[in-house]
């Protein structure tokens, strides 16, 4: 596997398909998670509309340069500091959500037999790096269906 990616909603303006794409993982000092996603709008071929816009030739400067500032990657960043989730689902909520723990927490308290309840078919040949992808695909999917990316 050479990156993670992941086919999300489309463009809720234009309906253009879009992906996103990990960009990077990092555990903080105090154990919080940062996960930062490229997201990717597509043309109707299903290629990334900026290389598109790159390759015509009948555009003008002035052309491109719009349609390039106008379908630009968007990083998303998304923190574990100060978010809740349902203990039952992993799902985020309000921090006021009756039984929400922190996000952190929940991470931390996950098991295999936790990942092979999501679904995931674990074996004494998985990789660490596997679930650990697994995980990451999850969390994008996850903040798509919240709507934030």
């Amino acid at each position: 596997m050479d990156s993670i990616q992941k086919t999300i909603s489309s463009e809720s303006i234009t309906g253009f398909n879009r992906v996103a794409r990990h960009e990077n993982f990092v555990i903080l000092s105090d154990l919080n998670m940062v996960q930062q996603i490229r997201v990717v709008t597509l043309d109707e071929q299903g290629l990334p509309i900026l290389e598109r816009i790159g390759s015509d030739e009948h555009l003008t400067p002035a052309q491109k340069q719009a349609a390039l500032l106008r379908y630009q990657d968007q990083i998303v960043t998304r923190n574990t500091g100060g978010s809740f989730v349902d203990p039952k689902t992993g799902k985020v909520v309000d921090a006021s959500t009756e039984g929400a723990v922190p996000q952190r927490e929940f991470f931390q308290g996950i098991t295999l037999g936790s990942l092979k309840a999501m679904g995931l078919s674990i074996t004494d040949k998985t990789s660490v790096a596997s679930l650990i992808y697994a995980l990451i695909g999850n969390a994008i999917s996850d903040i798509d269906l919240r709507g934030e990316l």
